[in-house]
């Protein structure tokens, strides 16, 4: 398999995109709002399908003001909608950034792995021929007795399924 990354981002590329998303964050602390887990599940939000039927009640509540109590204001519920739509596209563009660094890690981590294969392979042939070598593989020998090749027991099928 060819390598995946063919070029090293440098770390000043690097920096300047973690101070970047950084810095464009700062503007929106005035406006965070932490909630708790116990907050989080109580609370009835507009969940996935429910923003058609929230944008249908503030239409309608536009069209027929008098229809609502003297304290509702249906321009409140537009706005509020207006504003989860900007979040949304400031959402979207985070996700889009996310799924490029994800996948440049994965990249990396794909050819880091086939270089540590090849690597140990070498390395365990060439232990024989050196004794300090193989005393340094000791450490690897350990390290694959804990956790190379751990897998779940297979399940065996019944044989009247």
């Amino acid at each position: 398999m060819s390598k995946l990354i063919a070029a090293i981002a440098p770390p000043a590329v690097l920096t300047a995109f973690t101070t970047a998303v950084t810095s464009a964050l700062t503007p929106l602390n005035p406006f965070k709002i932490n909630l708790t887990d116990e907050e989080k599940k109580g609370t009835r939000s507009m969940a996935e399908g429910r923003e058609g039927y929230a944008r249908l009640i503030s239409r309608i509540a536009n069209q027929f003001p008098n229809s609502l109590s003297r304290a509702d204001v249906p321009s409140e519920l537009a706005n509020l909608l207006d504003y989860y739509n900007s979040l949304e596209a400031n959402k979207i563009a985070l996700m889009q950034a996310m799924e490029t660094i994800e996948e440049i890690q994965l990249g990396a981590a794909t050819d880091v792995m086939t270089l540590v294969d090849r690597y140990a392979i070498n390395l365990q042939v060439s232990r024989g021929n050196e004794g300090s070598l193989d005393l340094a593989m000791g450490e690897v020998d350990q390290w694959n007795k804990r956790f190379a090749h751990k897998t779940e027991p297979a399940t065996e099928i019944p044989a009247d399924l």
